[in-house]
């Protein structure tokens, strides 16, 4: 079978753990790489329409990169695995049982994606496979009771699955022993034209979304669902970027372009994103009810990224599947309570082609 994979060690954190980084790979077609430091997703080299293999994730060329203390600083989380909850949380806090936990503030005032030290900064246990039609990694983490003030002891694994079509696959499982809430999500940032000295502007972009969340000024949703019909967050036919991101509108003004999440209509081909100019698509799938969809806003070339490269704002486009941000706090969102003898499961694809 031409699919293949393969292991290294990509380097040790200054606190003396050994990261180990994973290859998935089908020649000439997909190379995908993750390592168990976050459980991060590294790498992903695709064709473009001329056969040329580019990597086309924003991250970095060894591990020392992703310890910067200005990359640590800027708070972007490149291709991490975020737990226990994407996103930010309104007044760093929620109530379970009658009982009201309060959360660490990591970024100014706010909690953000699992707080002092989340999921993106634990050394995962890593478990690699072959099937007879495709390889991949399971990583697995028990985060335990009170880590960052949340209940509960959870155990999670991410795994990553490339199949002999070429399709990738992220998906997630999780327990608790105690009532607790979980939102994770994959923090990539993709820029399908392979040259991140060039931002994605001419990239073009659909989402299979009537509604979006609007956003206070601290970043969080109000509690509403509300139309993307005449507004820049009409992404329901394949538009390009630059054609949104820069007209009038408030919301655009709050997040320094687009950073909301989305309502999925339905779970197959929900969203794709294509570079007319390399010929690269993406084309996703979940089971998630939302994405959250940032265009790199926050980036400001303070830290240098793969290739010596200075990564600035709309480098790149985060696809975030998950459910929506601060559900606890907004009884109009779907919950994100996990109860003891639940499992939680969810599931993102990605098919790329070149056209």
């Amino acid at each position: 079978m031409s699919i293949q994979i393969t292991s290294s060690h990509f380097g040790t954190t200054p606190q003396g753990d050994e990261v180990e980084i994973f290859k998935l790979r089908i020649p000439n077609q997909i190379e995908v790489c993750v390592m168990n430091y976050g459980a991060t997703w590294t790498h992903l080299f695709i064709p473009d329409k001329n056969g040329k293999m580019e990597d086309v994730l924003l991250g970095f060329d060894t591990l020392e990169g992703y310890f910067q203390k200005e990359y640590q600083e800027n708070y972007c989380y490149i291709g991490s695995t975020i737990g226990r909850v994407a996103g930010r949380i309104a007044n760093n806090s929620f109530s379970l049982n009658d009982k009201t936990y309060q959360l660490p503030a990591n970024q100014g005032n706010a909690h953000l994606h699992g707080g002092m030290e989340g999921w993106d900064k634990k050394i995962w246990k890593a478990e690699p496979f072959e099937t007879d039609n495709s390889v991949g990694v399971t990583f697995f983490y028990q985060s335990p009771d009170g880590e960052e003030n949340y209940p509960g002891t959870v155990d999670v694994w991410v795994t990553y699955t490339l199949d002999e079509t070429g399709r990738f696959e992220i998906s997630y499982r999780a327990m608790t022993d105690k009532k607790t809430i979980l939102n994770p999500t994959n923090h990539f940032y993709i820029n399908l034209g392979g040259d991140f000295s060039k931002n994605i502007e001419n990239h073009a972009f659909f989402i299979d979304a009537d509604n979006y969340l609007p956003m206070n000024e601290k970043s969080l949703p109000i509690g509403m669902k509300s139309p993307v019909a005449g507004t820049p967050f009409d992404f329901r036919h394949l538009k390009k970027i630059k054609d949104h991101i820069h007209l009038e509108n408030h919301q655009l003004e709050i997040a320094n372009g687009i950073d909301h999440c989305f309502v999925l209509n339905q779970e197959e081909d929900c969203a794709v994103l294509y570079d007319p100019e390399s010929g690269r698509k993406l084309t996703l799938s979940t089971t998630e009810p939302g994405i959250q969809v940032y265009t790199g806003n926050y980036l400001d070339g303070s830290f240098v990224g793969k290739n010596g490269i200075a990564f600035g704002k709309l480098s790149a486009i985060c696809l975030e599947t998950q459910h929506f941000p601060d559900a606890i706090n907004l009884p109009e969102f779907d919950t994100v309570v996990l109860l003891p003898g639940e499992i939680f499961e969810s599931r993102t694809q990605f098919v790329f082609s070149a056209e």
